[in-house]
């Protein structure tokens, strides 16, 4: 059931972000063993994949298991069958329980747009992975619609939309160049009341978030998992 606003006396409406950032996006589902529980849940590109199946509660180690498949295909995670094969089945066997927001970018401006529950399907989950010149856009609501992360690869406003008023993000993005869109932003993350996740070294290139083996996935899922603890635990 989705909970809007204070979700009891004592207790602020909880929500997490999860950015963009390809096959890193493994380092996140090592993440989610630790994160418990949220009244929100919002991501762009990778992390809306992520999101979707965290927010439907899927056992964290199916989907570890979904980035290790998806490390196998031939052409990573730019191999547009397989990426689209493994969103329909995602929205076909899982459903969010709780307060869920993908990120898209909208239009040559790249204007980023919250789309909620009910309005997301497997193409807002596809447009938030699109990226220009890779993978192909959609349009949504009449509106050409590509990667989500591209103007701010950790959305934490989306959160604070949503009502959140404690955020837990998983940011894989830690070593963008700095000619990269929305770098700015990242100043602005560490704030009260937000506890950021992220990675103690560069995952890899650029590229390396395209295309890695299921060796290098599985290092960046356990990654993750001891990053989360490692936060929680301080």
């Amino acid at each position: 059931m989705i909970q809007l606003g204070m979700t009891s006396i004592n207790r602020p409406r909880r929500g997490l972000v999860l950015s963009g950032g390809g096959l890193f996006g493994a380092f996140q589902a090592g993440a989610c063993e630790a994160l418990g529980q949220f009244d929100c849940v919002a991501g762009a590109s990778a992390g809306a994949l992520n999101g979707w199946a965290i927010a439907s509660g899927m056992p964290p180690a199916e989907l570890q298991k979904l980035w290790l498949d998806a490390a196998s295909a031939r052409r990573g995670i730019l191999d547009t069958r397989n990426l689209e094969a493994m969103v329909r089945a995602l929205v076909r066997d899982w459903r969010p329980r709780v307060d869920f927001a993908v990120v898209v970018s909208q239009g040559w401006q790249c204007r980023q747009v919250l789309i909620r529950n009910g309005d997301v399907d497997a193409d807002v989950l596809l447009a938030s992975c699109a990226i220009p010149f890779l993978l192909p856009a959609k349009r949504i609501r009449g509106i050409i619609s590509f990667d989500g992360g591209l103007r701010d690869a950790c959305p934490l406003w989306a959160a604070r939309a949503m009502g959140a008023q404690e955020i837990v993000a998983v940011n894989v993005w830690t070593h963008l160049p700095k000619w990269w869109p929305g770098l700015a932003q990242r100043a602005r993350r560490y704030q009260p009341g937000v506890t950021m996740i992220e990675p103690p070294f560069a995952l890899g290139s650029i590229l390396s978030s395209a295309f890695a083996d299921s060796a290098r996935v599985a290092a960046w899922i356990e990654a993750g998992r001891h990053s989360a603890n490692s936060v929680f635990a301080r």
